[in-house]
């Protein structure tokens, strides 16, 4: 058993099975990727989770009958028919890329059925103890340079090392130019992930479910400050900036009016001091300059088609420079979209194949089409209301949190995320007993089975 919060325990095999789904949705190399894209080898990255989910749900006996799961998938099926009917251009191998739309779906559901609501709990407790092995390693590094050698002793991952998919460090001699990863002389920290921005997501989450816990509290919240710390070192601006919205969205619920006025007194100059760092500064700047990011992504991508092959990756555009061509391929494709592949995107086609779009809230619409897309939105709200509900939180605030999430990256088909995404059509109204461990040592193991069998609240943590 694994001790998690106010002396709740869960089974060590969910416990780890949901640990590898959280590394894997850190995505830290091609490994690690296999849960949202490639059918191809290696197979053991591939199969590993299928295997690890095939015994969960030997444990728990999950009913596949349900019908707004069925009418989910039957829906992404004709989507992809109309799709590749559309688009005389689709081939076999494109039918892989739809294949993990399917697939999160269904581990989606399957998470949702087992866990429940506990899935942010036992999220939170992982990502404490990942978010200070990074702080860890990372001060390391910080105050220690010349452990160099040892780091560089793992093995290889992108631009640096990795630390048994745990922690990833960024090798300074492997970075071709070292804007980005290194803020005031500092590299960032990047913690189980392929790089910082996107752990500061998966630290986000993780204090969206401490806030739920404690509201905003710092004594005797041991997680909470860690989770803190580690996303003050990702240097990461969206992380920032989401990291302000969620606490003011759970400070003006528990504060009064003249506490809303003593809280804004704190907020606007913590705000207003970070929106000065340098590095945010130069971040912002550049993105809200649109007209003339634009011009320049432009005249670059001109000059790398005439250079490079036409499918060959050059890079990644800014945030607003992705939702300015995200709005270009929706104009072209605005009702089955592009697909999931993104080399049939108009972008692709016809302006650059050695670009990436970034970001995910116009992205999903481009790939899946309005109607489609508008619809996944939906259903992120109500998964919003239904944890809100079931918190006694703000029904908005995971919705806004997500969104802003999205601005800089693609969330959907990503299986821990999708479950919160879909929460809200996948929940029961009583939660599926997955755990029980009384304290009485004498409990009997019919009295056991008998709790395990009923419907009720007990579970991994009250409800």
């Amino acid at each position: 058993m694994v001790s998690l919060f106010n002396q709740d325990k869960i089974k060590t095999f969910e416990y780890f099975y949901f640990f590898i789904m959280v590394i894997y949705m850190a995505q830290m190399n091609g490994n690690t990727t296999r849960m949202i894209s490639g059918l191809s080898s290696p197979y053991f990255p591939f199969l590993f989770p299928i295997i690890l989910t095939i015994i969960l749900l030997d444990r728990h006996k999950v009913k596949f009958d349900n019908k707004k799961l069925l009418r989910l998938l039957l829906l992404f099926a004709i989507w992809m028919i109309l799709l590749f009917n559309h688009k005389p251009y689709y081939g076999g191998s494109d039918y892989s890329y739809h294949f993990f739309i399917f697939y999160s779906i269904i581990i989606a559901y399957i998470h949702v059925q087992v866990f429940g609501k506990k899935m942010l709990p036992i999220y939170e407790h992982i990502m404490i103890r990942l978010s200070l092995l990074s702080l860890i390693l990372w001060g390391i590094y910080i105050i220690y340079p010349g452990t160099a050698a040892f780091f560089r002793s793992f093995p290889e991952a992108g631009n640096g090392n990795h630390i048994f998919y745990l922690y990833k460090w960024f090798d300074p001699s492997r970075l071709e130019k070292l804007e980005g990863f290194v803020i005031y002389g500092f590299l960032r920290n990047s913690g189980c992930t392929w790089e910082p921005g996107r752990f500061s997501v998966m630290i986000l989450l993780a204090l969206y479910s401490n806030l739920i816990r404690n509201g905003i509290k710092f004594k005797g919240n041991a997680g909470g400050i860690i989770l803190l710390i580690a996303l003050a070192s990702t240097f990461s601006t969206t992380g920032y900036i989401a990291a302000i919205v969620l606490y003011s969205f759970f400070a003006i619920r528990i504060l009064s009016l003249k506490g809303i006025l003593v809280f804004s007194l704190i907020i606007i100059p913590i705000s207003f001091q970070l929106a000065r760092l340098e590095f945010m500064q130069e971040k912002i700047t550049n993105q809200l300059d649109l007209d003339s990011e634009i011009s320049k992504i432009n005249e670059r991508i001109d000059y790398v088609n005439k250079v490079r092959e036409s499918n060959e990756y050059v890079g990644s555009l800014g945030r607003f420079q992705a939702m300015y061509f995200e709005l270009i391929n929706i104009q072209k494709d605005p009702i089955l979209g592009y697909g999931w592949n993104t080399h049939h995107s108009y972008f692709s086609q016809r302006i650059s194949g050695n670009y990436v779009l970034t970001g995910g809230i116009l992205k999903l619409i481009g790939q899946l089409g309005i109607p489609l897309s508008l619809l996944l939105y939906f259903f992120l709200y109500k998964s919003s209301v239904a944890l809100g509900n079931d918190f006694k939180v703000r029904k908005a605030t995971l919705f806004v949190l997500f969104l802003i999430f999205s601005i800089s990256y693609s969330l959907f088909t990503v299986p821990v995320i999708t479950a919160f995404w879909l929460y809200g059509i996948f929940r029961k109204e009583e939660d599926l007993i997955i755990i029980t461990e009384k304290n009485n040592p004498k409990d009997t193991e019919e009295a056991t089975t008998t709790e395990m069998a009923a419907t009720s609240n007990e579970g991994i943590l009250p409800s």
